[in-house]
């Protein structure tokens, strides 16, 4: 009886290999950190390579191509291959990368570890926090705020997002940014909430029937969600409603064509720098930088053909030079 079941149970095991093996469609599985476990040999490296990008109006995008020497694609589409899948943050290029094998996108550093994607080296350094500050990753990219500068019946509204921009620079602040992904450093020489609060009267009073409205870079709504969360109790307990589509959004729901309309919002965020000599022309003393963070190259869970990845091959993917995984391995 017990050699029947041992058979049972072998003939089961492979029935199951066997249906695994011939299993062709890419899935979006549960994220994963794990190591992936496919070869060089079985993965398909004459597959075609399948290419995703941010949409236009993305920081991440931004940083992404001006970082591979590829600023033509920074804002025109016609420049990518053929084929190529747009997405619309950091979140749908997770899933949209997940669910395809042969799959390539990037994504922001703060978002990879729980992503279940591999992260390459770019240019032989690993992306790591460590890297980024001692500035030998050549991805990184600075998280920006812009708040507004009119202020026009909005009193209320201004002390506190003064008093919000104050806590972002104490340790206080600084420590939730860093728990959240944020590459910064936090000095001896900082000051403390406490050290600081009596500045902010606003902060004493009931404040539980006023709305901030965040928005702007999905890369920085992470950390903006926390901080809000946090400063929220220690400034009369305000109500924080995020809506965060992307880092163009950012200026104009502040200070540009939408600041005044049904999408305005009282502080914003870019995952890059603002474009203050052309399209962003900013208020001297309305905005400023909260952290260095970096993009990532990603491809999904199963594909361990590189684990490094150059400027001249990422850029040769993206123009379409290379179409097939084999083209990296010439």
């Amino acid at each position: 009886m017990k050699k029947f079941i041992i058979i049972l149970s072998l003939f089961m095991v492979l029935g199951l290999t066997a249906c695994g093996e011939t299993t062709t469609e890419a899935t979006t599985a549960a994220p994963t950190t794990e190591a992936p476990t496919t070869t060089v040999e079985e993965f398909n490296t004459n597959a075609s390579i399948q290419i995703y990008t941010r949409d236009t109006t993305s920081g991440t995008r931004e940083a992404f191509f001006k970082g591979i020497d590829f600023s033509d694609a920074v804002d025109d589409n016609q420049f990518l291959a053929t084929g190529y899948v747009e997405v619309d943050g950091n979140g749908s290029m997770i899933s949209s990368v997940n669910g395809d094998e042969f799959g390539i996108g990037y994504v922001s550093l703060s978002s990879l570890e729980e992503s279940g994607l591999i992260g390459l080296n770019f240019e032989g350094v690993e992306p790591t926090e460590a890297n980024v500050l001692n500035d030998t990753y050549g991805l990184k990219r600075p998280f920006n705020y812009i708040v507004r500068d009119d202020w026009t019946g909005m009193e209320t509204e201004e002390q506190i997002v003064k008093a919000f921009l104050a806590y972002m620079g104490t340790i206080d602040g600084k420590a939730t940014i860093q728990a959240n992904s944020g590459i910064l450093s936090i000095e001896t020489t900082d000051q403390s909430w406490d050290d600081i609060k009596a500045n902010y009267p606003v902060c004493s009073a009931d404040n539980s029937a006023v709305t901030i409205n965040f928005g702007g870079s999905t890369s920085v709504e992470k950390i903006a969600r926390a901080l809000s969360e946090e400063f929220s109790g220690k400034c009369g307990n305000f109500i924080a409603d995020h809506n965060h589509t992307g880092s163009g959004d950012g200026y104009k729901r502040t200070q540009g064509e939408e600041a005044d309309g049904a999408n305005k919002i009282h502080i914003g965020f870019a995952s890059r720098g603002l474009k203050l000599d052309s399209s962003e022309p900013a208020v001297t003393g309305t905005y400023g930088q909260i952290c260095w963070d970096a993009v990532v190259i990603v491809v999904n869970g199963v594909n361990n053909v590189i684990a490094n990845i150059t400027t001249e091959d990422i850029k040769k993917i993206y123009d379409g030079t290379f179409t097939t995984w084999s083209d990296l391995l010439a």
